[in-house]
């Protein structure tokens, strides 16, 4: 037990101080917005706003200069000053947080296990497949051009990759995976934690927030990741987009419900919604429809409740902001889309740019039927699962049998959205002042209408289907404001720990409990691929994984699963240069 000491203690002082980093980052950011750093919402709020931020400087400070530990140094400085010259109202409020005895009873049992959790051996098949190469790639060059023709999968522009690279210095080199997603997961259970808390202690009709309902229920869910055997070490993109989805949903709640705040206040609702709708668009594309219909919504919102007519100077200062915001976040991310394919935003075919390390166009559209069939029924047969509906019947076991990610929060949607049914047919004609309407259903629905015709792998909007659930189950809440307040807030206490005590059957079934000190400085990494080399026709010498492997753990560049003889680099002897497949840029410039 005594040498869990130590690796439990550097994940959780790690976590903490790059819990300061980023709100660090953040609060330059809110003084920016103009929002005064008052309370402990606002340093939550500083915390992912810096990691936007950071996301942001990562994706234009890697065109020019690998992701290591300078760009890491300049961050902490400006963060550090930030923190500096704020200190006396985080004095304030660490002191405020330290008479929270009931909430740190709560937190430090959940830290204990989240650190112990996050020494487990990384083991997801993407992170070896594709995450590790994609972080030691961004680690060792600035950005490589035709990356993606050494492996398709590393033409994925995933933003967050930068931020897994950002991590990985210091103690954590080569093993940021054991800190990168847990951070994320805990700062979202300190804030969830702490919004239950206050619901269960809300006495009043008007001081239930929204937002807090959804961060009640989502807590089992965050705490289910911690079941599987690499729960939460791992560079997994999926999660990365469920806690910025929550986070979103959260705060989208937030600008529906605060419809009497001061001009300046409604508008930095919009400002922070605004920068994670942008940042997520960048981390993964089956975000961008749910991101842009999250948009439109709050934009009608906004438009309806007068934002534009009311003040329309302010209004055009705000629209000038988010566009800068957006080119700022977004241009850079289309740019690397370019770099490291030849596409803006590899795999969808439009926006190709006709350079020489453009990834050949047949090799795109193939990638695309292949995931097209994977998601409905992995290694099936192409022209069978595309040219019927025979993959359904297999597909929805699979996602029945899915239980806590996608049947649970179904089920709760519908029985929820019956009630509301019925509780607005009982109750019609009451005030709905404080109803958040069936409106803000529509990103979810939007999404998981676009997601089931194109890309239908349930792991795609398993955070979607909890949002839904939750925003029904607000629905529920407010449709029966004839119940008494207490009763309503015990119903949805009563159904997070339903799904507690479920979460917690499955980490008795799978036995997943708390892990000995592993035998690498008390952590469990993945032990090496045997690899082989394989040669193109222009001399470059890959690491191909050995036998039917198709994983690249501690594989040395360049590594893939995939070699292709016509492979070649653009200036031979120099990585840094990028690949090309050769005979391709000379065939589109022949037909020019």
């Amino acid at each position: 037990m005594l040498d869990l000491i130590t690796p439990m203690s550097q994940v959780l002082l790690s976590w903490l101080l790059l819990f300061l980093l980023f709100s660090g980052l953040g609060m330059l950011l809110l003084k920016l917005l103009g929002k005064s750093f008052k309370s402990g919402w606002d340093w939550l709020d500083s915390f992912w706003l810096g990691w936007a931020l950071s996301l942001a400087v990562l994706q234009i400070w890697h065109l020019v200069l690998p992701v290591n530990e300078t760009i890491l140094l300049l961050l902490a400085l400006i963060a550090a000053y930030q923190l500096f010259s704020l200190r006396a109202s985080a004095a304030r409020l660490l002191h405020r947080l330290s008479n929270e005895r009931a909430y740190m009873l709560v937190m430090a049992p959940l830290a204990l296990w989240m650190s112990n959790r996050a020494l487990a051996m990384p083991t997801a098949y993407d992170t070896g497949f594709r995450d590790i190469q994609a972080v030691m790639w961004l680690d060792a060059y600035p950005i490589v051009p035709g990356l993606g023709n050494l492996f398709s999968s590393l033409a994925f522009n995933h933003s967050v990759y930068l931020y897994d690279a950002l991590l990985d210095a210091s103690i954590w080199t080569g093993r940021s995976h054991h800190i990168s997603t847990g951070l994320l997961l805990m700062v979202y259970l300190a804030q969830a934690t702490r919004s239950a808390q206050n619901l269960l202690n809300c006495r009043a009709e008007g001081a239930v927030r929204w937002s807090w309902i959804l961060a009640a229920l989502t807590i089992p869910y965050i705490l289910f990741y911690t079941v599987g055997r690499s729960g939460i070490t791992h560079f997994l993109t999926d999660t990365v987009v469920d806690v910025v989805g929550f986070v979103c949903v959260a705060y989208m709640l937030d600008f529906f419900q605060d419809r009497n705040l001061r001009a300046s206040d409604r508008r930095f609702l919009v400002s922070r919604l605004a920068i994670l709708i942008l940042v997520g668009l960048t981390i993964k594309q089956t975000f961008v429809v749910f991101g842009l219909a999250l948009a439109a919504t709050v934009l009608r919102v906004w438009l309806k409740r007068g934002g534009y007519s009311q003040d329309r100077a302010r209004a055009a200062r705000s629209l000038k902001l988010t566009t800068v915001l957006g080119c700022v976040i977004i241009v850079p991310w289309l740019a690397r889309g370019v770099l490291t394919s030849g596409y803006i935003a590899f795999p969808q075919p439009v926006g190709r740019v006709e350079v020489d390390w453009a990834i050949p166009h047949d090799q795109l559209l193939s990638r695309q039927r292949t995931m097209s069939t994977n998601t409905r029924i992995r290694g099936g047969a192409q022209a069978e699962v595309l040219g019927s509906w025979d993959w359904l019947g297999p597909w929805l076991r699979k996602f029945v049998s899915n239980i806590m990610p996608t049947m649970l929060p179904s089920l709760i949607s519908a029985v929820a959205f019956g009630l509301f049914t019925l509780g607005r047919f009982r109750n019609r004609g009451m005030n709905r002042a404080r109803d958040p309407g069936v409106l803000a259903l529509a990103p979810m629905l939007i999404m998981l209408a676009f997601w089931f015709f194109t890309f239908p792998e349930p792991k795609y909007i398993r955070y979607m289907l909890w949002s839904l659930a939750a925003v029904s189950v607000i629905l529920v809440f407010e449709a029966w404001s004839t119940v008494n307040l207490r009763l309503r807030i015990l119903a949805v206490a009563g159904l997070a720990a339903l799904c507690l005590a479920y979460v917690a059957l499955l980490i008795v079934g799978r036995q997943s409990y708390p892990l000995p000190a592993g035998p690498d400085d008390g952590y469990y990494d993945h032990w090496p691929v045997p690899y082989d080399q394989y040669v193109t026709n222009s001399g470059l010498q890959l690491n191909v994984p050995r036998g039917d492997g198709t994983q690249c753990w501690q594989v040395p560049l360049p590594c893939t699963p995939y070699p292709d003889a016509r492979l070649e680099e653009r200036v031979p002897g120099e990585l840094r240069h990028g690949f090309r497949i050769a005979g391709i840029a000379e065939a589109a410039t022949a037909s020019e």
